[in-house]
């Protein structure tokens, strides 16, 4: 049901910098599928998240769609004080009551180990070959030296897609896929899915979905 229809695709690349950390967004959109009024109000469903990290997800989501203008409800809050629903009554709900609903789903998140390109233990120092010149930097422990004298960095990563579905057509017209990673040190989890979040919904603005 989600998969999107190969000739309206739009393959969109975009890429964030923020301090040390950076976010890599591809986006897919059906054009034909959206509405000219576009989506103003989406149900909000976070998929492969823990029951003690979903809320926090979910609001940061639901804060970031509001704050473009788009009234969103998290998932946790479409069916609360409803009673007991069967699946077909909740898909009803959804159908009445919103636009679209939008499934996130964190597909890897923890510490990852990243190549450095041009660099090389010497060992004493990892050197950074910048073809004029080789610059040498002191050992440090977010450094990992493989046996060749390669060198990677340890590094935060979380990976996320997105499928933003019609309510009406049971569609889905808009698809993403992103990756945002950042230096242990001065990287946290929650400051990564803020970013991803912040550049999702820009990209959602930008191929016209809300």
């Amino acid at each position: 049901m989600r998969v999107l229809p190969k000739r309206f695709f739009i393959i969109v690349f975009a890429l964030l910098l923020a301090g040390c950390a950076a976010s890599e967004t591809r986006s897919l959109v059906s054009t034909d599928d959206i509405p000219a009024s576009k989506y103003k109000k989406l149900a909000v469903f976070i998929e492969n998240l823990d029951d003690a990290e979903r809320p926090g997800a979910e609001q940061i989501v639901r804060a970031t769609l509001q704050n473009a203008g788009v009234n969103a409800v998290s998932g946790s809050d479409v069916f609360k004080g409803r009673g007991k629903l069967s699946e077909k009554a909740k898909a009803s709900i959804v159908q009445k009551e919103f636009d679209a609903v939008l499934y996130l789903t964190v597909v890897e998140k923890g510490m990852v180990e990243e190549l450095i390109p041009n660099a090389f233990f010497d060992g004493q120092m990892v050197q950074y070959n910048l073809g004029i010149m080789t610059v040498g930097h002191n050992l440090t422990d977010l450094h990992v030296i493989k046996p060749d004298g390669s060198v990677y960095e340890q590094k935060l990563t979380l990976k996320t897609k997105v499928d933003l579905q019609d309510t009406k057509s049971a569609k889905a017209v808009w698809a993403s896929e992103t990756i945002s990673s950042g230096p242990t040190k001065t990287t946290n989890m929650a400051g990564l899915f803020n970013q991803a979040t912040n550049q999702i919904v820009a990209k959602m603005r930008e191929d016209s979905a809300i």
